[in-house]
């Protein structure tokens, strides 16, 4: 295998990985590493491996998103094609990390023709292959056994929720209707329950209880059951025995704040576990107290385990067992109602594939027998990110062969079956339940059944100076502690790297006020963002460049430099700062979608064509760039009684100006609230854009593009809850107001490309796997506004122990998994940082502002923990990390925001340039004609006669054409359900039903005719010699459809284009006949086996002389060869004959 032409330091390791197949792998791939490479190269090894290679249609190759997925599909098809190609043209084959095919021969001695055999078999089957996210594999699951699974074969997957939200919604109104009724049977738990808790806290819980990944019956057992379970009793019983050793160490006769709280909550710790959690009132009120400051004779590590132990039984101080189990047995009903009505109506959430799957494979071990025996190899791509749920199915289906453990600690793997690439500092996505130590424990159980575990160090991304901060600054960071927080593993940078840029490495960049003065959190966001700003304009943007790796210099864009946050909370002064300095940017990840203007002014317009008495909603069209109206001309309006836009007639006089384009304004509303409602729900949304200028508005708005994409993402809103039975526009404008009210988060909608004209903002979430030249780390000095809360229902995998939080009380499973949740937070912030500084290439910047008061869990607080100098000391130009040293600068500015640059408007030019325009557009008419005339889809017809040139026919023209046309169809309809074997006389009713049941209204009046020529046909072709060799034949499959992928060299190759003119009687189809790569589908008449052999015939219904049958039937000779194609792909059958039987002459001509 070629890497470069140095070697790499882990090369051996990654051959290891890619080739061991007597044992299962996991391998820690750093960021930058190359793991998508080695998935595919391990994928590829595979399908060569000698022996037992594996079918790609054996095998599951598994992913965290749809991206990753598609990547990995497109990597792994390139290299299959480089495989094959590489005989002619060895393209590929010094690419970093590609299989070639001399690695191949040599290490599994297949020859050149078997390498092609297997990558062509490959190839051919990869979109029949299970490469994607697990979420997708489940579904297959479930598909496949949707009776043992318990689900519609056909459901559908509620992307978002919004079907469950609406069907919850209806059912939670109906069922407390019941429940609160006359009929109502437990009236007085629900008095407790109002009493005590609530009616909204209640629903919070019931819609919290929805996934079908939270065991409701062992939440209800575990909440009915007095006794403490093991895992509880042992957690508890831990922390009485710190607080009493800490008690021990510091206790005095006189006790300080810290001793008296710390001794109640030993006493509460023993309470627990003694199971006498009852009268706590002295505890209670000396654990109310403020802990206060570290007092003398305590170390810090000594206070901040007190201080964790304290707050652990401040929590235990909430804890109402009785109440959760009054709540829990309450609500389970209507639980486990809604979800099974959720299911029957043909829906299923995403927790619901992995619980089903789970189910499917945990509770059917005939299945998964099965299953393990269809898939011979399983590999698994950001392991760290993946649920605990999902380590279950992926443990389940590489479980060893002939074992049927029915729990996933027992399940013993198969050796060689499982590959798992992960990488836990990178691990960042607790809150879709990724869970480090359930990572840990599958890790760990696969070591400890003879696993081996690789480590990948060589960074492909990242210049050596940014590096050299990197590694020191996380060694520090990232220390081990067991099941929450892995060790760092330093990285090295890639040998003979190419390329870099003008000024590589790491700087921090802050910001101060002059004499020292520190700001408040927010004025110093605003002054940051617009230094940043400011920076990149004067300093930065093609004034530094970047050198690509065949050495070619480029001024840096700003399509190269990306901003991470955090989180988008703060973002928006920095999008302000990039506007007021001209920067042009795109937002990536924006959950703020029902805030956006655009989408407000078009709810607004939704509610006033619904609506007109709708007041409010008018005044806010009025307001907005569609009316353009201001508070002043509004008020003169409703001094009118003019706020209707049915009473036009009440507007100011004038023709001319404001008053025209008001009075317009009112007619269009007046069109549509007639119009609109009458439509179909995505005609009408499609009618105000047509009607008004709503997209043209949104396109010249600030936010242009993005604008007209939110825009378009309501209407696709409307047409996908078009479906709806009795949705009207009605409904659809009070879901809207109730998204606008309840603010759900929803991602803006994504612009289709990237360029470099435009600074990348996101999250840092959101850029995990991505790369860019210049990474900026904005707001360094935000913290975390409030820790994130733990879920109302939580699920501890690892100990089963299940949590309910409700209100202020909770169950004693909720302080243990508050408290992982805590720990795991935390040492996941430190992950975010590590994730978020290794997305940069060359360059690395971090951007902060030196605030009056340090924000609790900003970055800036991390670096001055591994920092050995004081950061933000004005004479100070580096910081200190250990061996490392990197650049800082301290800006000293105004502590006076800055405010918005009211710049005059550009003036347009007199003319436009024409000369350096004209070619521009010859330029895109001729991208959009090639883009136009290039088919994706090609069929047979359109190849081998839709572009023939062909003598004139008798009764030629229009509506000859069309009529012979309708014949065919309907001549083919009789065919398909026809049986070769019934009565002569019964095919004249089957015709006359075919014509009544599928002609069209325009020829009604030709029917008989029509008929008359289709029995006359038949009646020619049932006396025929090939009629009868149908009789005899056992028939396969009438109008068989076939979907190919096709390579558009393979249509010359078959006798296409203007080299085959010469000795071919074929043509190329119009504009394009090569296209570079297609999809092929069509329909095969009539498959069938006639003395062992397997047929395929075509029906034709042309005019054609009995002289002329051989001649016209060469005509089809490509349509044969397509289908022998397809035949041969979709079956593995070579040998098949090709028949056209012509229906009108009663003749068959093989082809």
């Amino acid at each position: 295998m070629t890497h470069d032409q140095a070697p790499i330091p882990d090369a051996q390791v990654r051959r290891l990985a890619e080739t061991t197949f007597d044992r299962n792998v996991v391998v820690v791939a750093g960021a930058g590493t190359g793991k998508t490479t080695l998935l595919v190269n391990r994928l590829i090894h595979l399908l060569m491996r000698e022996p037992h290679p594996v079918e790609i249609t054996h095998l599951v190759a598994l992913t965290f998103t749809n991206k990753a997925a598609t990547e990995m599909k497109i990597r792994l098809r390139e290299r299959l094609k480089a495989l094959l190609e590489s005989g002619q043209n060895q393209r590929g084959a010094n690419d970093p990390g590609v299989v070639s095919v001399a690695d191949v021969q040599a290490q599994y001695g297949l020859s050149s023709a078997q390498i092609e055999g297997r990558a062509r078999a490959a190839l051919q089957d990869l979109e029949k292959a299970q490469i994607g996210t697990l979420h997708s594999f489940a579904a297959h699951l479930l598909r496949l056994y949707p009776l043992e699974s318990g689900v519609d074969p056909n459901f559908q997957t509620d992307d978002g929720e919004l079907r469950f939200e609406e069907h919850f919604h209806g059912q939670w109104e109906l069922w407390l209707d019941r429940e609160l009724g006359p009929g109502g049977s437990s009236h007085e738990r629900w008095r407790r329950a109002l009493t005590s808790i609530g009616l909204e806290p209640l629903r919070e819980l019931a819609y919290a209880l929805r996934s079908e990944l939270i065991p409701l019956d062992e939440l209800c057992a575990q909440g009915r059951d007095p006794k403490l379970s093991p895992v509880l009793h042992d957690w508890f019983l831990v922390r009485r025995d710190r607080a009493g050793a800490l008690l021990a160490a510091h206790d005095r006769p006189k006790r300080r704040k810290v001793e008296s709280m710390l001794a109640a909550a030993r006493t509460l710790f023993a309470a627990v576990v003694e199971g006498d959690l009852q009268d706590c009132a002295a505890e209670r009120r000396e654990l109310e107290r403020d802990l206060g400051d570290q007092p003398a004779g305590w170390s810090p590590e000594e206070f901040a385990e007190a201080s964790g132990l304290i707050r652990i039984a401040t929590r235990v101080l909430s804890v109402d067992r009785a109440l959760m189990e009054e709540m829990l047995s309450l609500l389970a009903p209507f639980v486990r109602s809604v979800r099974a009505g959720f299911l029957a109506q043909g829906w299923i959430s995403f927790d619901g594939l992995l619980a089903r799957a789970r189910a499917l494979l945990r509770d059917y071990p005939d299945i998964r027998e099965r299953l393990k025996h269809d898939y011979k190899a399983v590999l698994v791509d950001e392991f760290q990110d993946t649920d605990p749920v999902q380590y279950e199915i992926i443990l389940y289906l590489a479980e060893r062969a002939g074992r049927r453990s029915s729990n996933w600690r027992d399940v013993e793997t198969e050796p060689g079956k499982l590959f798992i690439v992960g990488d836990p500092k990178q691990s960042i996505y607790a809150f879709r339940r990724a869970d480090i130590e359930a990572f840990d424990q599958v890790v760990g159980k696969l070591q400890a059944s003879g696993g081996l575990v690789y480590e990948l160090v060589t960074n492909f991304r990242s210049h050596q100076r940014v590096l050299d901060v990197v590694n020191p600054l996380f060694d520090r960071l990232l220390r081990r502690q067991e099941n929450v927080q892995p060790p760092n593993v330093p990285l090295v940078v890639r040998p003979q790297r190419h390329g870099g840029a003008s000024h590589p490495g790491v700087e921090l960049r802050l910001v101060r006020t002059g004499e020292d003065g520190e700001l408040e959190s927010s004025a110093a966001t605003r002054i940051e963002a617009d230094q940043l700003a400011r920076w990149l304009k004067d300093e930065v943007l093609d004034r530094e460049t970047l050198t690509d790796a065949q050495g070619r210099p480029s001024p840096l864009q700003p399509g190269h430099i990306a901003l991470l946050f955090r989180t988008l909370t703060y973002a928006q002064d920095y999008l302000d700062a990039l506007r007021r300095h001209d920067i042009p940017y795109v937002t990536d990840g924006e959950k703020h979608f029902y805030r956006r203007q655009e989408v407000v002014d078009l709810v607004n317009l939704l509610r006033v064509v619904d609506n007109p008495h709708d007041t409010i909603a008018l005044v806010g069209i009025l307001r907005s760039a569609l009316g353009g109206l201001t508070d002043r001309e509004l008020v003169g309006l409703h001094e009118r009684n003019a706020l209707d836009y049915r009473r036009a007639d009440r507007l100011p006089p004038g023709t001319q100006g404001r008053a025209a384009a008001l009075r317009l304004l009112y007619e269009r509303l007046t069109e549509l609230n007639r119009e609109a409602p009458a439509c179909p729900l995505p005609e009408a949304v499609e009618l105000l854009f047509t009607r008004l200028p709503v997209l043209e508005l949104a396109a010249a708005s600030l936010h242009g593009e993005q604008a007209v994409a939110n825009l378009m993402k309501v209407r696709q809103m409307a047409s996908e809850l078009a479906d709806r039975p009795h949705l009207t526009l009605t409904g659809f404008v009070g879901i809207m107001m109730a998204r606008l009210s309840e603010q759900p988060e929803e991602a803006e909608s994504a612009l289709a490309e990237e360029s470099l004209e435009a600074v990348r903002v996101m999250t840092i979430h959101k850029a995990k796997g991505l790369e860019f030249p210049v990474v900026i780390l904005p707001g360094f000095h935000h913290g975390t506004s409030r820790s994130r809360e733990a879920p109302v229902v939580s699920h501890d995998w690892s100990s089963g122990v299940l949590g309910v939080a409700l209100g202020g009380r909770c169950n004693l499973g909720a302080v243990l998994v508050g408290e992982k949740f805590r720990l795991r937070e935390e040492a996941e912030r430190r992950r975010l940082f590590y994730v978020g500084m290794t997305r940069a290439k060359e360059r690395l910047i971090l951007s902060g502002g030196l605030s009056a008061r340090a924000a609790k869990g900003a970055f800036l607080g991390l670096l001055q923990e591994a920092a050995t100098n004081e950061i933000g000391q004005s004479g100070q130009s580096a910081v200190h990390v250990g061996p490392a040293s990197f650049e800082q600068t301290v800006v000293v500015t105004s502590d006076r925001a800055p405010r918005r640059r009211q710049g005059a408007p550009p003036k347009l030019r007199a003319s436009a340039e024409w000369a350096s325009l004209a070619p521009r557009w010859e330029q895109r008419d001729r991208a959009w004609e090639e883009a136009r005339s290039t088919p994706a889809h090609l069929t047979p017809t359109l190849l081998a006669g839709q572009q023939r040139d062909r003598p004139e026919r008798k009764g030629s023209g229009a509506e000859a054409s069309e009529r012979s046309r309708v014949i065919g169809t309907l001549a083919h309809r009789v065919l398909q359900y026809w049986n070769f074997s019934d009565p002569a006389g019964t095919w004249r009713e089957r015709i006359v039903a075919v014509c009544r049941e599928d002609l069209a209204e325009q020829w009604a009046g030709a029917m008989t005719g029509i008929e008359n020529e289709l029995q006359e046909l038949f009646q020619t072709f049932m006396a025929s010699g090939p009629y009868r060799e149908l009789q005899r034949a056992t028939i396969l499959g009438r109008e068989v459809p076939f979907v190919m992928p096709w390579e558009g060299n393979r249509l010359w190759a078959m006798g296409y284009g203007p080299q085959a003119q010469a000795d071919s009687s074929l043509s190329p189809i119009a504009h394009h006949p090569s296209p570079a790569s297609c999809v092929m589908e069509g329909v095969i008449d009539v498959v069938y086996r006639l003395d062992g052999k397997v047929h395929l015939a075509d029906y034709k219904t042309d005019r054609v002389k009995d002289s002329e049958v051989a001649a016209r039937a060469a005509d089809y000779e490509g349509q044969a060869r397509i289908y022998r194609e397809a035949v041969s792909r979709c079956l593995g059958i070579t040998d098949v004959g090709v028949q056209v039987i012509f229906l009108r002459n009663g003749k068959a001509v093989s082809v």
